[in-house]
């Protein structure tokens, strides 16, 4: 079944890689401006993409979450809003470098984990670890769709990253 996931998660990393790829070629005053959206920038719902994405690292290194302690949740707090301050400044070129790398250390976990059938804790329920990687990609197809969405309303074009297109691009 890590095939699968990792599939899943391949795919969720090209996505990423191909979304900054794109705003590369765009200037930075396009990818940092304010726009009414979920997110006040596309560089924005890039970094909370990136967020989540190591947070969900954290998460399955750790074999999942039974802390649901009012602590536990102002230290999670205080772990986001250092992550978000390690990408301010950052052009998105050093934020894509930062997914990467990011996506080297998941992969790394997702081919070194034996059983991602296996349930992981979180929060009062629990749920298979492919279920919440599957989540995960999800989470970032919807913030994807959400920059294309603001680059549209920008005036520029967005690029395709549809999971579909993604197969047709490795059967090629």
């Amino acid at each position: 079944m890590n095939r699968y996931a990792l599939q899943q998660f391949e795919y969720h990393a090209w996505a990423n890689r191909k979304v900054c790829e794109h705003l590369e070629g765009l200037t930075e005053e396009v990818y940092r401006k304010e726009v009414q959206s979920v997110f006040p920038t596309i560089y924005d719902t890039m970094v909370h993409i990136y967020v989540i994405d190591r947070g969900w690292l954290e998460f399955f290194e750790s074999s999942g979450v039974t802390d649901t302690s009012p602590e536990y949740y102002e230290q999670l707090k205080n772990k986001v809003d250092a992550i978000v301050a390690e990408t301010r400044g950052k052009r998105i070129e050093e934020l894509s470098l930062m997914q990467d790398e990011l996506a080297g250390q998941f992969r790394k976990f997702i081919e070194g984990h034996e059983n991602l059938e296996a349930y992981f804790p979180s929060g009062g329920f629990q749920a298979r670890g492919v279920d919440f990687l599957q989540h995960m990609v999800n989470h970032g197809t919807y913030h994807r769709g959400n920059i294309t969405a603001m680059l549209r309303q920008l005036g520029y074009p967005g690029t395709p990253t549809d999971y579909g297109y993604y197969l047709y691009i490795l059967s090629q």
